[in-house]
């Protein structure tokens, strides 16, 4: 790691006075060469890109670090891929793209999920997992509840999940709230599967998870006892069920789109998760 902050806060030596279209083709034919001249004159901007689009110091060190094994892997064919550049700095519209989908794609690799936040690491497994299917995936709760009983754990209940989501938006900041459904938006936005073809994935396919017909009829008992929970709240209790946990907002954010105080907000909230936890079983 140490090497690597020193490639980016320092110029190893004199950058090379050769075009970007000089760089590329240098790639073909004496890659290890082009690859340092490359991070020579790169680095510091790669890095840059990241930070420029809210990560601080560490997420944006750990995606610089998977932005270059990404752009070296399989001989460079990324960079041998780009045939004109230009002059020298030419490069930077295609790189910045480039760093945009790979540090994208970073969060949703298998390396991206396993960096849970301390808080939730010290949480159960299905907690766990509810904090990545909300925050990661975008699920609804009701959504989360099915993904589960679809993955084994056993006797989840909505109540279940609107508890965990009560913890652990608990255990974060607002800011933290914040940023990791500013995160989650910006990746629906962006991740499309001709992005992903392009940066040489696979195209995704459904997996195959169809309940048993006893699974099927029991989900649909518990859709209309939700239903039916969800219509005995008050106008307002719904209101901020779907605010707190269908949009993410904040308890702060709650009380000023409602015009209800703070520790308001919090009373009808209990009070409407209670009902939901007493009318779903």
């Amino acid at each position: 790691m140490a090497e690597l902050e020193n490639i980016i806060t320092t110029s190893v030596s004199e950058s090379s006075s050769i075009s970007d279209s000089e760089l590329l083709s240098l790639f073909r034919s004496d890659s290890e060469s082009a690859w340092r001249i490359f991070l020579d004159r790169y680095a510091n901007y790669i890095f840059s890109v990241l930070r420029s689009f809210g990560f601080d110091y560490d997420h944006a060190m750990d995606r610089f670090v998977y932005v270059c094994e990404k752009l070296s892997e399989k001989n460079y064919h990324r960079l041998k891929s780009v045939r004109y550049a230009g002059s020298y700095g030419e490069l930077k519209p295609w790189l910045r793209q480039v760093v945009n989908r790979l540090s994208i794609n970073w969060a949703w690799s298998e390396d991206g999920r396993k960096r849970l936040l301390k808080p939730i690491q010290k949480m159960d497994k299905q907690s766990q997992r509810v904090f990545e299917l909300y925050f990661w995936q975008g699920l609804s709760p009701v959504a989360i509840e099915e993904r589960l009983l679809l993955e084994h754990f056993e006797n989840v209940t909505l109540a279940d999940v609107f508890a965990a989501l009560e913890q652990i938006q608990s255990e974060l900041s607002e800011k933290k709230i914040w940023r990791l459904v500013s995160n989650l938006l910006r990746a629906q936005r962006m991740v499309a599967l001709d992005d992903i073809r392009a940066e040489g994935g696979a195209a995704l396919e459904p997996v195959a998870m169809a309940p048993n017909p006893e699974d099927l009829f029991a989900r649909k008992e518990q859709a209309e006892q939700i239903r039916n929970a969800l219509a005995s709240l008050s106008t307002r209790g719904a209101l901020i069920i779907q605010l707190r946990y269908d949009d993410s907002a904040s308890v702060s954010e709650i009380a000023a789109i409602m015009k209800m105080t703070v520790s308001e907000v919090r009373s009808e909230l209990q009070l409407a998760l209670t009902k939901l936890r007493r009318k779903v079983v």
